[in-house]
């Protein structure tokens, strides 16, 4: 199948900022070498020694499997009528967006369970965010969507003193979480075909033997399919290994295999995990944390252009939206990682660039391209799209100060966050912003709504009222109204004009 669905987007084509070929030899050389003879290495192992495991593949990878490669979803779409292979949910575009949108996550998420739902139906109770990322609030959110439980890394920093070989629950929402074994699923993702490793070689005998002698309730192993074949190659032996496993894991009595459902509905919960949004956790990286897509200034600023455009994007909708999330895939940031081959692991293999420094360059520009054209078919849109629903890049946004170099702690990007924030403000704050003038500058210049911006000036001259929040709350208001029924009447002229 395809991308003949993509091509009638004048302007807006994805052929523009992806290389197709490229995309289609890297995926077919990582199914001959890694993803089929793995997926049928399973399928054996689930017939023959009661196997039973789970998969995640992204919205995106199934699309290039239907364009090119349908084998490998005949061959998934096999090992789930088998029941003994639960899928996992994730973020359908496998981008960052839980990192500042839990809301766009969720959407993304939604379309990944209804596309595994028509691709293989099934409909997925369980949930893993883009590379494990993790915290307490994505929990809460995974937990409103109605699944059973989440996957994440066994952080040490998460964990503290305890293992990572038990169920725990989520702080704030109480949804169980199983936590990624590291070491051991690195001992096979990373390490297998290190032959400076004390441990190389790594036989099924020896790996079985460590997982017997292992303390807990449940080891969850987790990897990318592609170490089979790709990362570690053929010639390393990794194929055999993964066929032979399940069958020396089977010699051990007090060894078993479970799906994600199986385990959760199984075991209870030993203790409660917190993650706060400060510290939030993955499985990338030695650091283990969101350093490997925005650990630096490049990909910093990226994310901050694509945040920037995200209400636009929204607003149009189809191509311009679905682009958007392309652009915002983390695999892009991943390339600008700068860390250096040892720390960022297998995940650079796949990078098209020489260096980070190059794939900035690139991907700077693509997004400097898509916004040009975004912006030109929002047209005179554009502004209010901004003054309303705008995110701005954290040197653009207001911060409201107490004092002179006090900072009360808030922010708005928009018009709509400027109203929240009066609302709870405490009126000397207000009143201080107002007399400096930094609010109406920034209203006037930074979300081009002219007529607030006079009005606060008004204040300062006039002398400021004694009800000064329900005054602004009223005013800003005021200035939304505004911005909707102007926006909403050139939509409509638009739709009228074509």
């Amino acid at each position: 199948m395809g991308r003949s669905s993509q091509n009638d987007m004048p302007g807006l084509a994805e052929e523009i900022y992806f290389d197709d070929k490229l995309n289609r030899d890297v995926l077919d050389r990582v199914a001959m070498r890694a993803y089929l003879p793995a997926l049928k290495s399973i399928a054996r192992s689930i017939k023959e020694d009661g196997f039973r495991c789970a998969l995640s593949i992204s919205g995106v990878l199934m699309e290039q499997c239907m364009w090119w490669n349908p084998k490998i979803l005949e061959l998934v779409r096999d090992l789930v009528k088998t029941g003994a292979c639960e899928l996992v949910a994730q973020p359908y575009f496998r981008t960052l967006s839980s990192v500042f949108d839990l809301e766009e996550m969720a959407e993304q998420v939604e379309a990944h369970r209804k596309a595994l739902n028509t691709a293989f139906g099934v409909n997925p109770t369980i949930a893993g965010n883009t590379d494990f990322i993790y915290n307490n609030k994505m929990a809460k959110k995974f937990a409103s969507m109605g699944f059973k439980a989440v996957l994440t890394e066994g952080v040490e920093s998460a964990l503290s003193w305890r293992s990572p070989n038990h169920v725990y629950n989520a702080k704030d929402s109480g949804i169980p979480l199983l936590m990624r074994n590291g070491m051991l699923s690195d001992d096979i993702g990373f390490r297998y075909s290190a032959a400076d490793w004390s441990e190389w070689p790594l036989t099924p005998e020896k790996y079985s033997d460590w997982l017997s002698k292992v303390d807990g309730d449940v080891i969850f192993i987790a990897l990318d399919l592609a170490a089979f074949g790709e990362h570690h190659l053929f010639e390393s032996g990794i194929n055999n290994f993964l066929s032979s496993l399940p069958k020396e894991i089977s010699k051990h009595g007090k060894l078993s295999f479970a799906t994600p459902s199986e385990v959760v509905g199984t075991h209870a919960s030993v203790g409660e995990i917190d993650v706060d949004e400060s510290a939030t956790i993955s499985w990338a990286d030695p650091q283990k944390d969101t350093s490997a897509w925005l650990g630096n200034d490049m990909q910093r600023y990226c994310l901050d252009v694509a945040r920037y455009m995200q209400p636009v994007a929204k607003k149009l909708g189809g191509k311009y939206l679905r682009m958007w999330r392309l652009l915002t895939t983390s695999d892009h940031f991943y390339y600008m990682n700068a860390k250096g081959e040892e720390a960022r692991g297998a995940g650079a293999y796949f990078s098209p660039y020489n260096s980070a420094i190059e794939a900035f360059l690139t991907f700077n520009w693509v997004l400097s391209d898509y916004r040009q054209r975004l912006y030109g078919s929002a047209g005179d849109n554009i502004s209010y799209y901004r003054m309303l629903d705008g995110r701005l890049p954290a040197g653009h946004l207001f911060r409201f100060y107490s004092g002179f170099t006090r900072p009360e702690g808030s922010t708005a990007r928009n018009l709509r966050e400027l109203l929240d924030a009066i609302k709870v403000m405490d009126a000397k704050v207000l009143e201080f912003n107002v007399i400096r003038g930094d609010l109406s500058r920034w209203v006037g210049e930074v979300l081009g709504c002219s007529a607030l911006s006079l009005w606060l000036d008004s204040l300062r001259q006039k002398g400021l009222p004694d009800d000064i929040k329900e005054a602004m709350a009223a005013e800003v208001e005021r200035a939304i109204m505004e911005a909707e029924s102007r926006l909403g009447k050139m939509e409509k002229d638009s739709l009228e004009t074509r």
